[in-house]
């Protein structure tokens, strides 16, 4: 087993970092889904999730209650900037959709630098205790927080979408916006929540893989890159298909780093990325479902 440990390393480094790009993924499949937008500015909410949260934790705030309040601060803030800017524009051209999350981007980097300024953030993982060792690999204990709180994100989201009213009207929208709205459903009341949602997600993905990762404000721009990577390959519209996806980047890249050299990671990342949309354009698991 000696020889196959450092294998066994790769593997759960990959898992853990492919959870962080799937629950990216998830997030920006979400807010698809409803409007028919790629939000490039998902990455910030990555940054003002754990961000946010380590602040509150240095203040004296208990980690549970931080990561609720930032959890929740940045759900509002994704439906508000939905509300705010993109609903003002929503009858416009799809480029000028698309310029205007790059413009949010850049708008909540520079926010970021102006609160937080260059330091870098971490905080206490979730439990603290001394690495345990499986199958000869030594894993932190947030490895198991990361997969678990995505496992649990998932099924609420399939919950959500498949058995709540709120839900399946997003579905709707999603499927025949002219359809919902004849049928009564509030289409931008869909988009708003998708926002709310979207960033949520990726406030969680910023907040768990905060104790393991020093966080600045340029962080979130490479797990967005990758989570769009992974939406890419996985389908657009397909939450499952991303999710594959992303827990696949995250092993191709530990892999790599690992047998090969880091300097390779990023160049192989997006051959894949290149050879699947050759291959199969619409992506490998392309669904409304």
């Amino acid at each position: 087993m000696g020889e196959y440990s450092h294998l066994f390393q790769f593997f759960f480094s990959g898992i853990t970092t492919g959870s962080i790009y799937a629950l990216i993924a998830v997030s920006l499949v979400i807010v698809y889904r409803v409007s028919q937008l790629i939000c490039f500015s998902q990455g910030e909410f990555f940054v003002f999730g754990a961000l946010f949260m380590a602040t509150l934790i240095s203040k004296g705030v208990s980690l549970p209650l931080a990561f609720v309040i930032s959890l929740f601060g940045s759900m509002a803030m994704g439906g508000f900037l939905q509300w705010l800017l993109i609903r003002r524009i929503q009858g416009s051209s799809i480029g000028n959709l698309i310029v205007m999350t790059i413009a949010i981007f850049l708008a909540l980097r520079g926010l970021a630098l102006i609160i937080w300024g260059r330091e870098s953030y971490v905080v206490r993982p979730f439990t603290e205790s001394q690495p345990i060792t499986f199958m000869g690999a030594s894993l932190q204990l947030q490895v198991f927080w990361i997969a678990g709180i995505t496992v649990f994100v998932l099924l609420l989201i399939w919950f959500f979408f498949e058995k709540t009213m709120l839900g399946l009207a997003m579905r709707a929208c999603a499927e025949n916006p002219l359809g919902a709205s004849l049928m009564g459903i509030s289409v931008n009341r869909a988009a708003f929540f998708a926002w709310a949602w979207g960033a949520a997600i990726g406030a969680i993905a910023g907040m768990t893989i905060c104790p393991l990762l020093f966080t600045q404000y340029t962080s979130g721009v490479m797990p967005m890159v990758k989570g769009f990577i992974a939406m890419s390959i996985g389908g657009l519209s397909s939450i499952m298909g991303s999710v594959i996806a992303g827990l696949m980047l995250g092993l191709v890249e530990s892999y790599t780093i690992g047998l090969i050299s880091s300097k390779f990671s990023d160049a192989i990342v997006f051959t894949l990325l290149i050879l699947v949309l050759l291959i199969r354009p619409s992506g490998l698991f392309n669904s409304q479902r």
